[in-house]
């Protein structure tokens, strides 16, 4: 694990400590104390800042290399995804193509066995000596001789959002919380109401 202990880091560490024990310590009990406590607050919210700047200093240029090496390397796999895509989507057709051959054979097939099947109960009924009914040949399945590796996914695709239940929606709450930024005050379903939060400057 990556460890940055450096006297900087001991010396914030030591002053945010210090931080929670004088809020533990801390009554609230009239207005001095409320004001003297705002101060506090916003020394803390400074501190906070200070923090984040000096995280940003060691996590920046780490992110920017890392920013570097992947977009480095999805551009090396993007022929390679490219190249199987194509090959992946030609075996899919021909697959597609070459088992709809073997459906319409097995139904040409099986329409041919019934027709033989009916000329023979006809002869049959006219007292004629008929042989066991023949059965044809049938295409070997695709799965015997094609190497493809595949398997069935389930997917899906929206054909009318209305019929959807409500439980396979989403509330778009940021879209609620733009409206509300906006000036709505009135969307059916929703309770929109203000809530008194402190801000520490």
């Amino acid at each position: 694990m990556f460890e940055i202990k450096s006297q900087e880091i001991v010396e914030i560490e030591a002053v945010n400590t210090s931080f929670v024990l004088q809020a533990e310590k801390q009554q609230v009990a009239n207005q001095a104390d409320v004001d003297f406590v705002n101060l506090i607050l916003k020394h803390i919210s400074e501190q906070m800042k200070m923090v984040e700047e000096k995280r940003k200093t060691f996590t920046t240029p780490l992110n920017q290399s890392l920013r570097e090496i992947n977009n480095t390397f999805k551009e090396l796999t993007k022929p390679l995804q490219t190249a199987k895509t194509i090959l992946s989507d030609k075996v899919m057709s021909w697959r597609r193509e070459e088992q709809e051959k073997i459906r319409i054979e097995q139904e040409r097939i099986a329409k041919e066995e019934e027709r033989r099947r009916k000329i023979q109960e006809a002869h049959k009924e006219q007292g004629h000596e008929v042989s066991e009914p023949v059965v044809m040949s049938r295409p070997e399945p695709l799965k015997k001789r094609d190497t493809t590796q595949t398997r069935k996914v389930w997917k899906f695709k929206i054909i009318d959002v209305i019929k959807i239940p409500r439980e396979y929606l989403m509330i778009d709450e940021s879209n609620i919380r733009d409206a509300i930024r906006k000036g709505i005050r009135e969307i059916p379903g929703v309770k929109i109401y203000q809530e008194e939060i402190m801000v520490i400057k």
